[in-house]
């Protein structure tokens, strides 16, 4: 069971959802938690904010995605905690430590010390071999390894089929991921340098909800991350019906996240949400008070 909303948010709507799933996890249920949204390696070294990853429930199916540092202590300290025995995957977007860095710990946490050989790991290949992250005594703890590629799938994890993006510009292998459950698309847009063929690759996937990686404000550096306008410029060209900002440097938090949210929501007519640590997206109802 992952937590709750944060007050303040649909507080009766989330309470019933939850009282709901405590008996049964319903299908059709789409709840991400955000156990971490810090980016950027002075954040994170200094965790002014988490780098948790995020915890994403499709119906009955769990997968965490890019356990950074602290996540298992982030899964186990909300309340009611986050069981890694429940989860079907764990996925990496890529091998960079404020993504992957308690992967092994969450591959453990998930097969009870290795004593249950069960659930997958996902991830580009040179997170599995080479100077990998994924260790290899911890790879023969899982039922399943697949490698990600570019543009490939469908992976299947539980109910839920994964689709990669194309290959982003970045130091290392990179890929985004569409997760696609009961006819709705929750799409992931990691860390990467802009350019021109995110927007397609991304749009042709239509999602509902597309959360984005914003690790910089504005600045002239050349640098493989995305900014804040190249954001826009990503939102305005996909046109989810959700965008979630995430994964913030410093400069972004100087500028105060959920301030650019309500501005970017204004311009683009789209329902932009800057994430918190802590926050629980209930994308189904996000989408149903847009529908109505």
């Amino acid at each position: 069971m992952i937590a709750r909303s944060p007050p303040g948010r649909y507080p009766k709507i989330a309470a019933e959802c939850h009282r709901d799933l405590a008996a049964n996890p319903f299908p059709g249920v789409i709840e991400i938690l955000f156990l971490g949204t810090g980016g950027a390696r002075f954040v994170v070294a200094r965790q002014i904010r988490a780098s948790g990853g995020m915890w994403m429930r499709f119906g009955k199916t769990q997968i965490h995605v890019d356990p950074g540092p602290g996540a298992l202590v982030r899964a186990l300290s909300h309340v009611p905690p986050c069981n890694p025995r429940e989860l079907e995957a764990i996925v990496l977007s890529h091998k960079h430590l404020d993504h992957s860095n308690d992967v092994n710990v969450m591959i453990e946490a998930m097969t009870s010390g290795g004593f249950n050989r069960r659930g997958a790991v996902l991830a580009p290949i040179d997170a599995l071999e080479g100077e990998h992250v994924v260790l290899p005594y911890a790879q023969k703890f899982v039922e399943r390894i697949e490698v990600l590629r570019e543009s490939h799938g469908p992976y299947h994890i539980g109910d839920v089929e994964l689709f990669t993006s194309i290959r982003h510009l970045h130091a290392v292998e990179t890929y985004g991921m569409h997760f696609r459950y009961e006819g709705r698309t929750v799409s992931y847009l990691p860390c990467g340098k802009f350019f021109e063929g995110l927007i397609d690759d991304y749009r042709a996937h239509a999602p509902d909800v597309l959360i984005v990686n914003v690790l910089r404000f504005r600045d002239s550096m050349d640098v493989d991350h995305l900014t804040f306008d190249q954001a826009r410029k990503v939102l305005q060209g996909v046109r989810p019906r959700v965008a979630v900002l995430q994964h913030f440097g410093t400069k972004m938090l100087e500028q105060d996240p959920p301030k650019l949210a309500r501005g970017l929501e204004h311009e683009l007519g789209i329902r932009v949400i800057a994430a918190h640590d802590g926050m629980l997206l209930d994308a189904g109802t996000e989408l149903a008070a847009l529908a109505g």
